[in-house]
């Protein structure tokens, strides 16, 4: 099954913060990068403890992390001890470039970065991104190991599955468009193209661009309201910046990650209310494994019965994705509640194949 999307924000997020680590050398103030991302303490040591424990290209000669915390005045700053930009390294032997602190760390985070956003490839955005990789890589082309053991099979090396993407090539206008006026805190007007109408023009507040499983949404609000709602980019039939500023929500009114509590994935059901999910994995040790080593929603809990199946609850506020992602086991998952959820797969499994 492909990554979901707990796997890929975790992904970027880590390349995120050894970009940041790589490019700046008073590292990352705490409290701003949790901001940024968009994450609880727990999770920031999470990170931390990931990048210092598993991540070998931030190691120096001794086999020890080259990451730590500081604090620098009144706040604490996570960055690389001892460190040097590329510029520093002008003098050295161009055969030891392996040896510079991070440099392969900078590789693969861009690498990653590339293949996480190929669906933009057909987009002026992609090819930003691209070329970022490409300028990057040019400081250092006169060094022969990096294209001798490193650059010259680097696709292959660095690989990120993802979800079948969107193309989002005869979009590109509107990206730009809906980019502009996020970044400038500016109102859109904007027609859209739902599965069953088509709505507008009407002028919009956008809040956060979201990725999800290969597709870009905008989270938005309409002018004059508080709650938002999700449009998604390749939906929109026509987009105009009104270039009328708009105060962005305090973090306290609006957070990107509320819209995804309680729900399995991004989509939401009218007037949904909390449901227990209860389900019955069959008992194979890979599935067993691969059930319990993702995190598929923040209330799941797991246990291990007497026949060595594996029991999984759960409480969400929409069961569309939760359809999907249960069919995806087949005969390999037993439903015991909700009723409506069982009751639809038992009919399913009980129409004649064709």
């Amino acid at each position: 099954m492909p990554a979901d999307r707990s796997d890929t924000t975790f992904a970027l997020n880590l390349s995120r913060i050894v970009f940041r680590l790589l490019t700046n050398p008073q590292g990352w103030r705490v409290d701003e990068l949790k901001r940024t991302l968009g994450i609880a303490d727990r999770t920031y040591r999470k990170y931390k403890s990931v990048l210092a424990l598993h991540f070998d290209h931030l190691w120096d000669a001794e086999g020890k992390t080259l990451l730590v915390e500081e604090r620098d005045g009144d706040a604490r700053y996570l960055r690389l001890r001892d460190s040097r930009g590329m510029g520093d390294e002008e003098d050295s032997d161009p055969g030891a470039l392996e040896a510079l602190p991070g440099f392969q760390a900078r590789v693969v985070a861009l690498e990653l970065a590339r293949q996480a956003f190929a669906f933009l490839a057909p987009t002026g955005i992609g090819q930003d991104l691209g070329a970022f990789q490409q300028e990057f890589l040019a400081q250092v082309e006169d060094r022969t190991y990096v294209f001798r053991s490193l650059l010259r099979h680097l696709d292959r090396r660095i690989c990120y599955a993802g979800d079948a993407p969107k193309d989002y090539g005869p979009h590109e206008a509107t990206l730009r468009t809906v980019i502009t006026a996020l970044l400038d805190g500016h109102r859109l007007e904007v027609t859209y193209r739902s599965a069953s109408r088509e709505t507008g023009p009407g002028a919009v507040e956008p809040l956060t661009l979201l990725v999800w499983r290969g597709a870009l949404y905008l989270v938005a609000r309409d002018k004059g309201h508080k709650e938002p709602y999700y449009l998604a980019i390749d939906h929109i039939v026509s987009v105009r910046n009104l270039r009328e500023p708009f105060h962005y929500p305090s973090p306290a009114d609006y957070r990107p990650e509320s819209m995804l509590e309680g729900h399995f994935g991004i989509f939401r059901e009218p007037d949904a209310r909390p449901r227990a999910v209860e389900l019955v994995f069959a008992n194979q040790r890979w599935l067993k494994m691969y059930v319990q080593e993702r995190k598929w929603h923040p209330t799941q809990q797991f246990e291990e019965l007497p026949d060595g199946r594996l029991r999984m609850t759960f409480t969400v506020s929409s069961l569309q994705e939760v359809r999907i992602w249960v069919r995806g086991f087949g005969p390999d998952v037993e439903v015991v509640k909700p009723s409506v959820l069982k009751n639809e797969l038992e009919r399913r499994n009980a129409e004649p194949s064709s």
